[in-house]
């Protein structure tokens, strides 16, 4: 298995993605679509940046342009941090298990290992509701040739952020530590709420634009 997707083309991550590996999976798509998502709002923003009809928003887009290539390099790593987080859990249940001191010890490194592997699809999913709030103001400011693709970036970040949490709910049904499971598939919840929530609100601006 490769350490590094960095300069993989699109077909070679899909002919991995399509093999029998068990990495890259769920939550390393779940990381490049945030990061395809971020990269809407990028051309979005720099469709309109720099022309005068859109002047008045010029100056919110460029933070909203700045924000957006943080989160498209943080998803972009985070391709490769879960596939890093999914091989130390399986490291983890490798270890030797011949005596009761290794067994102990082989426990506790799987519970642990098994919660860096919770948090990173977590914060995938943060990363991309950081995104769908991105695109909160775009129908407004942004260029509205590009509305359409604002639209897919709203999408693309939402499944993004739900494929995440899915990690999170799996992850969360193997760890024994129950106050600790409890409060992230709290969080999962309610993020997951919000997160259909923001993009319905955007989306349905979208819509109405387009009618228009």
């Amino acid at each position: 298995m490769r350490t590094t997707y960095k300069g993989v083309t699109i077909g070679a991550f899909l002919e991995e993605l399509s093999s029998d590996a068990p990495a890259p999976g769920g939550g390393s798509v779940a990381a490049l679509s945030g990061a395809l998502a971020a990269s809407l709002v990028s051309m979005v923003c720099n469709l309109t940046i720099g022309k005068e009809k859109f002047s008045k928003g010029e100056q919110e887009l460029k933070i909203v342009l700045e924000k957006a290539i943080e989160l498209r390099e943080e998803l972009t790593r985070a391709v490769e941090e879960d596939i890093e987080a999914y091989q130390q859990v399986i490291a983890c249940y490798r270890l030797p298990k011949g005596t009761a001191e290794e067994k102990a010890a082989r426990k506790e490194q799987i519970q642990a290992a098994l919660k860096h592997a919770n948090e990173v699809p977590y914060q995938i999913a943060d990363a991309c509701y950081r995104i769908l709030e991105l695109n909160r103001r775009l129908p407004q400011l942004g260029n509205p040739n590009a509305i359409s693709d604002v639209a897919v970036s709203v999408h693309l970040a939402e499944a993004a952020l739900q494929s995440a949490l899915y990690n999170v709910a799996i992850n969360c049904s193997l760890i024994a530590d129950k106050g600790y499971a409890t409060e992230y598939r709290s969080r999962r919840v309610d993020l997951a709420a919000r997160a259909i929530s923001l993009q319905r609100e955007i989306a349905g601006k979208v819509a109405a634009m387009l009618e228009d």
